[in-house]
């Protein structure tokens, strides 16, 4: 059976690439058990579909950087020559404008050059020998003040880095519970294959014996022949458990991955000896409040569902007329003709600008999209909050049910094991034929693979449960 594995491993290499098999050993060069631990331990590290979204995570970063950058000192630099024509002159204007968090303050500072002759109506852009230099501030007084644009892409962006960060959880988890499920199924084929193993042991030990016996005439030959068909049946069992096995060290494989992302098929010299033992299951309402609070479903809609909000904080607000209110102080450097002398003294302005759409239909439009978006993520996390519910106390029922069902598989297989012990006595006393010793073997080989089923469905339904109450499996 080792055989097949290597072989399919080298098979799969072939053709589709970076695929291994484990061979972990310890010390002595002994392979070391392949726990759930380990697994789940790999799939954090490198699992491609986690990388995806931890991807989204730097992209979700890279949109806060650039929200962020909102704020950046703006430089602005403006120059004008003219050294032909009715007004000969030149004038240079050079601006740094520092956008603020604090109500949509602005802040500017500058200096500017007019030098030449120029028209009455545009003295004001003429300056003494060193220039003006300025310093301002702009405030908006309603639209824009609570809330703008740039203020409003720091929270949205913030809340979306947050999240993406949620929807990483998300994904651990459903990879985690996947990985437990395919762990148990795992172990559960080797184990079912370990039955299969004994159970033709059983026959095959027997076999010389009764060829013996045959052909001393101490035994009918039909015994002989229901041997051979017994090992016959038997060995077909194992190649299917075989295979069974086969195919859940690959499906564990989809999971199990070394350090550099490769998958590693879990060789059958890794399984654990036995099933861990299952304890019963806890009471359902402690874990239904730690599920809402855990779920990185619920969370990541609770973050989406606030950035949504902020949305509608910024529509409501762009509702508002804008008001601006600018002032500065400027002073002239320098040297000027007598005639120019007004120039030199520091001056003080102070403006307000009134700007609003009479119809609104933008904002009104913007509003309405807020608000809409709003109410759909609140409906949706309704309806996750119910579904959460239903999880948890469906993987709670699987639970108990399956506990129930190793309990009594393993009373089953108890009274198999004495029923098969019992016929083996009597055969060999002579009262009974090794057709029913058969059937006694093989009815206490499936109440073993009952059991191990039973386990089976046990911790991978302890696995969901966990999962449901957000915890890793």
């Amino acid at each position: 059976m080792i055989t097949r594995l290597i072989a399919l491993v080298v098979a799969l290499a072939c053709l589709f690439g970076p695929v291994r098999s484990s061979m972990a050993r310890d010390a002595a060069g002994a392979p070391h058990v392949l726990t759930l631990r380990q697994v789940l331990d790999a799939v954090a590290a490198a699992h491609p579909q986690l990388e995806a979204a931890r991807e989204r995570v730097r992209g979700a970063e890279g949109d806060a950087l650039a929200a962020r950058g909102g704020f950046d000192p703006q430089l602005r630099v403006r120059g004008q020559y003219a050294p032909i024509g009715a007004f000969a002159n030149g004038r240079f204007d050079v601006e740094l404008r520092q956008p603020t968090p604090l109500w949509g303050l602005q802040v500017y500072g500058g200096w500017r050059l007019g030098l030449g002759d120029f028209a009455v109506y545009d003295l004001r852009a003429k300056t003494a020998s060193g220039g003006e230099v300025r310093a301002g501030v702009s405030l908006p007084l309603w639209q824009g003040g609570p809330i703008d644009r740039r203020r409003a892409d720091l929270q949205v962006t913030d809340l979306g880095r947050r999240a993406a960060g949620a929807d990483v959880d998300v994904r651990l988890l459903e990879l985690e519970r996947a990985a437990a499920r395919a762990y148990w199924a795992w172990v559960g084929a080797g184990l079912r294959l370990a039955v299969q193993q004994r159970l033709l042991a059983l026959a095959e030990d027997r076999d010389a014996a009764l060829r013996r016996q045959v052909a001393a005439g101490n035994t009918p030959e039909v015994e002989g022949l229901e041997n051979r068909r017994a090992i016959l049946e038997r060995k077909g069992r194992l190649v299917a458990a075989e295979r069974a096995l086969e195919q859940a060290a690959l499906e564990l494989a989809r999971h199990l991955r070394d350090d550099g992302g490769a998958m590693v098929v879990p060789m059958a010299d890794r399984l654990p000896p036995a099933f861990p033992e299952p304890p019963a299951a806890d009471p359902l309402e402690a874990a239904l409040s730690d599920a809402l609070a855990r779920r990185p479903e619920l969370r990541r809609v609770l973050l989406q569902r606030d950035a949504a909000q902020v949305e509608v904080h910024l529509a409501r607000n762009n509702l508002s007329p804008r008001i601006d209110l600018d002032a500065y102080v400027a002073k002239d450097l320098g040297l000027v003709a007598p005639e120019y002398r007004y120039l030199l003294p520091a001056e003080f302005v102070a403006g307000i600008s009134i700007e609003l759409p009479l119809p609104l239909r933008i904002a009104r439009g913007k509003l309405r999209r807020a608000k809409a978006d709003r109410a759909r993520l609140d409906a949706e996390l309704r309806w996750m909050t119910d579904v959460v519910a239903v999880e948890l106390r469906d993987a709670h029922s699987a639970l108990v049910a399956a506990h129930a069902r190793v309990t009594l598989a393993r009373e089953q297989l108890q009274v198999a094991h004495a029923l098969e012990q019992a016929e083996r006595r009597r055969f060999e006393l002579g009262d009974s034929t090794l057709l029913f010793v058969n059937l006694r073997e093989q009815a206490a080989a499936d109440a073993a693979a009952q059991e191990l089923d039973a386990l089976t469905d046990y911790h991978r339904a302890a696995a969901d449960l966990r999962v449901a109450a957000g915890r890793p499996p």
